[in-house]
């Protein structure tokens, strides 16, 4: 009964200060009895066993292939790759992280096809939040208004503010969109010319076309959604549909006034920082 309760005090002796350490096995073959502090996404963080109030010794997770808890439990690390951040995982929605303030630049290569080109700056707000502002040079005609033609000169500023929906490579958006524009060009007018008589004896009014130098300022109101594609956390692509009204003022009456609906497209390419 004594040799057997010795033999038990042996084998609890060994074996339990086996398990009041932590084993860290490294891929090169060496094991570190340690005490495990930390484990984050690329690291481990460790004191040595034998030497609790030392130094804090640090390996990558990618030389470690096995760790023994001292209560026993394993982790293996050999088929684990590493966990990246989001910022650095192209795979990851990464902006869900985002919380910090982004400031855009962007160009509208639409623009030219249009009624001009367009530049302008953005700011997203963390990652559902998003405003533009842009800048317009008017070098075609206003949308919808054949009257108005010819511009000689014309310049336009907008603000966009959107909601983001975020999926796995960028995000959708709707919001709303506002633009104040002024420009001058040529108005064409019909203009009525009192003539001779006819043979019926009435009085025959000849109408021509004239064209007047006038200025006209232009309000646009829009409901805007589209998708933007991001590619390593910089560059985007904005594809954007828009669907509103203008109304115009023309300065020679400014009680005369037209209002038009519309729609537009644009691909806005840009960078943010």
């Amino acid at each position: 009964m004594g040799k057997t309760i010795i033999s038990l005090a042996l084998v609890a002796a060994f074996t339990l200060p086996s398990f009041a350490q932590d084993i860290i096995s490294m891929k090169n073959g060496t094991r570190e009895e340690a005490n495990v502090l930390e484990i984050n996404e690329t690291t481990v963080r460790y004191k040595k066993f034998n030497n609790p109030e030392g130094p804090t010794y640090t390996a990558k997770k990618e030389s470690i292939s096995e760790i023994t808890y001292k209560n026993g439990t394993k982790e293996n690390f050999e088929n684990k790759p590493p966990k990246l951040s989001p910022e650095k995982d192209p795979n990851s929605v990464w902006w869900t992280k985002a919380k910090e303030t982004k400031l855009g630049f962007w160009m509208d290569p639409l623009g030219l096809a249009q009624w001009g080109p367009m530049v302008g700056v953005s700011i997203r707000v963390g990652s559902n939040f998003d405003i533009k502002g842009h800048l317009r040079i008017y070098t075609d005609g206003f949308p919808l208004t054949d009257e108005f033609t010819d511009i000689h000169q014309g310049i336009g500023f907008g603000l966009e503010f959107s909601k983001l929906f975020i999926t796995s490579h960028g995000n959708w958006h709707a919001g709303i969109l506002v633009e104040t524009s002024h420009a001058e060009g040529d108005y064409s007018q019909s203009i009525g010319v009192n003539g001779s008589y006819n043979e019926d004896g009435k009085t025959k009014t000849i109408h021509s076309h004239g064209y007047l130098d006038v200025g006209v300022i232009k309000h646009d109101f829009a409901l805007t959604g589209g998708y933007t594609l991001r590619f390593k956390n910089s560059f985007f692509v904005d594809f954007e549909l828009q669907s509103g009204c203008s109304l115009y003022h023309f300065e020679s009456n400014m009680d005369y006034h037209e209002t038009y609906f519309y729609a537009n497209a644009s691909l806005k390419l840009g960078i943010e920082l």
